[in-house]
């Protein structure tokens, strides 16, 4: 079979324009190609189903949407033992409805985790500036399962969950938890109920397990000072605030805030202000992906937006109208007035949503003995 001469050169110009267009394609890193068809998945899929624990979530969806305009975010909201057993419900039903989960740490550690429902986390990394742990606090990821797999924790806040009042507290007179047994501070001390339902447990866990404090702390803590128990947050602001008593353990943050910005006499501990060291509580900011999850694509590219800096920076001056909370990532910057409370490289502490710090049985013996003396 003979050519033509115009027809050689079409056939040329093709293979060159082919072999130009591979060229290309393979040019490009392998990341950046599995992202573009992600997105192109994901719109197919057309939504992505977050179940989430309650605060400003919807401002950091419909920031989401903004950016991805052609999927759907659908939105479950309640309390974390709500959610986990609704999820469990689901599932037994052979409804596999829920995408990601939202919240604290404990929630997917106590349920997810030992039903083995969650997907490695590590895969769902695509960006970069995502999977490079160098960005992060303390150059690494943070996970809050056994087997760092799992739970993936982006968000850190360090404080001391102690308040006071203003006017009868020096605040420089504390420069450790033992100066809470001070003879003067007997009778002044209002606690919230340690097995109360939504007890902010990181002020117990940090003072059971850090060995400068541990149960000898708690002992007489609970047992010589006459510490008031409570199951009332609001009730302990109050009494702070009139003077009833000088110092509340465990007293809700955002009552304290709320009591401050009316200019009541109350304040809170600085997180660094006792010298055994602080704890970084992830409050909201853990990421959990449920196996067979309906929307894969989607889930991968929520998440790798919400990792990424565009997303935490939205995320966290979302969450900074509130409780300060603080992205994990090094990239983002504080807000200034707030900073005290963002977790640095150099601080001694332990991060109380890891599962070894979990078990209170121990300090709760130590408190209900403590207690009958």
């Amino acid at each position: 079979m003979r050519f033509s001469p115009g027809a050689a050169v079409s056939c040329a110009l093709l293979f060159y324009f082919w072999l130009a267009s591979v060229h290309a394609g393979q040019s490009k890193p392998a990341w950046e190609m599995e992202w573009e068809q992600t997105v192109e998945a994901a719109r197919k899929e057309g939504q992505v189903s977050v179940y989430h624990t309650r605060g400003p979530f919807d401002q950091v969806f419909a920031d989401f949407n903004k950016r991805y305009p052609g999927i759907k975010l659908v939105s479950v909201t309640g309390r974390g033992g709500d959610l986990s057993a609704r999820i469990m419900v689901e599932r037994r039903a052979e409804k596999y409805l829920a995408d990601i989960y939202m919240g604290s740490a404990g929630t997917p550690l106590d349920v997810f985790y030992p039903a083995k429902i969650l997907e490695p986390f590590q895969a769902l990394m695509i960006l970069p500036e995502v999977r490079e742990q160098s960005n992060w606090f303390r150059k690494q990821h943070h996970y809050g399962d056994p087997e760092g797999k799992f739970i993936f924790v982006f968000e850190g806040v360090v404080r001391s969950d102690m308040a006071y009042n203003s006017n009868l507290v020096d605040p420089k007179e504390f420069r450790s938890y033992w100066d809470l047994l001070k003879p003067k501070w007997k009778g002044k001390i209002v606690a919230m109920d340690p097995k109360l339902a939504g007890f902010p447990t990181g002020l117990l866990q940090f003072a059971y397990y850090t060995p400068e404090l541990g149960a000898k702390f708690l002992r007489q803590l609970f047992g010589d000072m006459d510490v008031t128990l409570s199951r009332d947050g609001r009730q302990i602001v109050d009494w702070l605030a009139v003077g009833k008593f000088a110092v509340g353990l465990a007293a809700p943050a955002n009552e304290v805030f709320s009591a401050m910005k009316q200019g009541l006499p109350l304040a809170r501990f600085e997180p660094r202000t006792f010298k055994e060291g602080i704890y970084m509580r992830a409050t909201q900011g853990s990421l959990s992906v449920l196996s067979r999850n309906p929307h894969p694509n989607a889930t991968k590219l929520f998440i790798n937006w919400l990792l990424s800096i565009e997303g935490q920076t939205r995320y966290q001056m979302h969450y900074l109208r509130g409780d300060p909370v603080f992205s994990l990532r090094e990239d983002v910057p504080p807000d200034p007035s707030v900073e005290s409370y963002r977790p640095k490289p150099v601080d001694k502490f332990i991060s109380v949503y890891r599962p070894e710090f979990r078990d209170l049985q121990g300090a709760y013996k130590v408190i209900d003995e403590a207690l009958k003396r």
